[in-house]
């Protein structure tokens, strides 16, 4: 192993920088549940305040893999969802009031469309 000025703490804080800089978790947002089940998705409607920050806990109930991702212009990345398991992803609600769409869905299967109701 070769050592430099920065040692090995400078080489672990440089990767918990990293880690933070890509962790897609909710941390320090309103938790919203999401439930995934074999009927589909539930809540259909969040209501939330402009700008603020949710961290949505999406629970797959079912025993299929499930999607969720944002349409129709809704910032939020496609996030698989394996059967049994549980994840949580942060979104960032806009700070214009309107409507945004999230799907939650099985590919080829039941499809849910989420409403956050930003206000």
């Amino acid at each position: 192993m070769i050592w430099t000025k920065g040692g090995v703490a400078g080489g672990v804080a440089g990767m918990i920088v990293l880690f933070a800089a890509c962790s897609s978790s909710g941390a320090g947002g309103r938790p919203v549940t999401i439930t995934q089940a074999s009927a589909g998705c539930t809540p259909t409607t969040i209501q939330a305040k402009r700008g603020e920050k949710l961290k949505l806990v999406v629970k797959n109930t079912s025993g299929k893999d499930y999607e969720v991702e944002g349409i129709e212009g809704t910032k939020l990345e496609e996030l698989i969802v394996p059967a049994g398991k549980i994840r949580t992803p942060g979104y960032n609600v806009p700070s214009t009031a309107g409507t945004y769409k999230i799907k939650c869905y099985v590919p080829n299967g039941v499809s849910t469309t989420i409403e956050v109701q930003a206000s």
